[in-house]
């Protein structure tokens, strides 16, 4: 995204918190975030917060008031034009896995061709003095990724990272681990939902991992079936239970899942206000689909929050955190693809969109605002 675009999405952002814009409805209780961020953010070393954006690492030790940049990748090869992810392991080493825009080719028409036709390859880079210097990129796969916001530093100080791929004709996630802090990757496994050939987002896509209480690391799914799927790995990645409904009724979109300070999970998701949020058996008559377009997409109109204090067995009721009016529910309008960051124990700083895709919002809002 270049900078210009970047000021564009603020300038939306900032329209809707203080210009009693109509389409996009906040929480009560958000204000405006300190910070403007349309990629992943991650504390590090001396108080400070790392993102990265088109070609450059962005740090700040002042909670965002003044950025340094530099560049992080070669800007004639890579740009983070993709969606990425980051993690910081127990001895301060950063990693960051990134879909290369520069490299990016779609196949065409769906179901025609080749999968290898779809190209978003994904590499990984470290730092190992707090975002100064980064390693050279290094390819972990060349397959077509949708979010890539799957990456988790387990108690062993192991990575596992979850990404996505394309097989005749539907997506599936495969699955790798580093025990060298991102210096190399191993591919384990390939999680897949069968029966969901309906369109051109089926089977599994759109991951995000957790590492629960009891050592294991729970998989959240994105699915066309009506719900989130769930995938379990109890031996750190290696092999992966067959994806289950998680009964979290999900209008086809991805869902943020997260650790916060507390030790509780928070969830951020589309949900439908006419689907209940949990235990949620689809029917047919309410899941209509059309074969090969986009009319079988829910509105993401509706961005809410859950928390759950049992590792996911069950949650809090959903809080709205931002809405538009019904009217307004189009693709322009979508709030969707959250980014989730806890700047302090308590308070959340969330963000959405991108110009000209979906709603953009830039909020920060308490924990404490959202349980009420």
């Amino acid at each position: 995204m270049n900078k210009f675009c970047m000021f564009v999405c603020l300038l939306l952002c900032q329209s809707a918190l203080f210009a009693d814009d109509p389409v996009i409805t906040l929480h009560t209780k958000a204000e405006s975030c300190p910070v403007s961020f349309t990629k992943p953010i991650i504390a590090i070393a001396n108080d400070g917060i790392l993102t990265l954006q088109e070609t450059e690492v962005k740090t700040s030790f002042d909670r965002g008031k003044t950025w340094t940049s530099k560049p992080a990748v070669p800007a004639d090869k890579f740009s983070f034009a993709g969606d990425l992810s980051l993690v910081r392991t127990s001895d301060g080493t950063i990693v960051c896995v990134f879909c290369n825009g520069k490299e990016t080719k779609s196949g065409g028409k769906w179901g025609e061709g080749k999968p290898s036709d779809w190209v978003m390859p994904v590499y990984s880079i470290f730092s190992k003095d707090n975002g100064a210097t980064w390693s050279e990129p290094l390819l972990i796969q060349r397959d077509w990724v949708g979010a890539l916001r799957a990456m988790v530093v387990l108690k062993s100080g192991r990575i596992v990272l979850a990404t996505m791929a394309i097989v005749p004709w539907h997506h599936v996630i495969p699955v790798y681990y580093s025990d060298d802090q991102g210096q190399s990757w191993t591919k384990t496994t390939v999680v897949d939902v069968e029966n969901s050939k309906i369109n051109d987002h089926d089977g599994a896509l759109e991951p995000k991992l957790v590492q629960l209480n009891d050592g294991s690391i729970f998989m959240l799914i994105r699915t066309t079936k009506g719900t989130f799927y769930k995938s379990i790995s109890t031996d750190e990645g290696l092999t992966w239970t067959k994806p289950e409904s998680t009964g979290i009724q999900n209008n086809n979109s991805f869902g943020e899942l997260n650790r916060l300070a507390d030790g509780r999970l928070i969830l951020l998701w589309n949900r439908d206000e006419n689907l209940p949020p949990f235990n949620y058996v689809p029917d047919p008559n309410d899941w209509i689909v059309k074969d090969l377009n986009y009319d079988w997409l829910r509105p993401r109109n509706i961005l809410a929050a859950s928390f759950s204090s049992d590792d996911g067995k069950t949650w809090t009721p959903p809080v709205t955190i931002a809405s538009t009016t019904p009217s307004t529910s189009d693709m322009e309008t979508w709030i969707c693809y959250p980014l989730f960051f806890e700047p302090e124990p308590g308070v959340f700083w969330i963000a959405t969109g991108e110009p000209g895709a979906t709603g953009c919002i830039n909020v920060q809002i308490k924990e404490e605002d959202l349980l009420k």
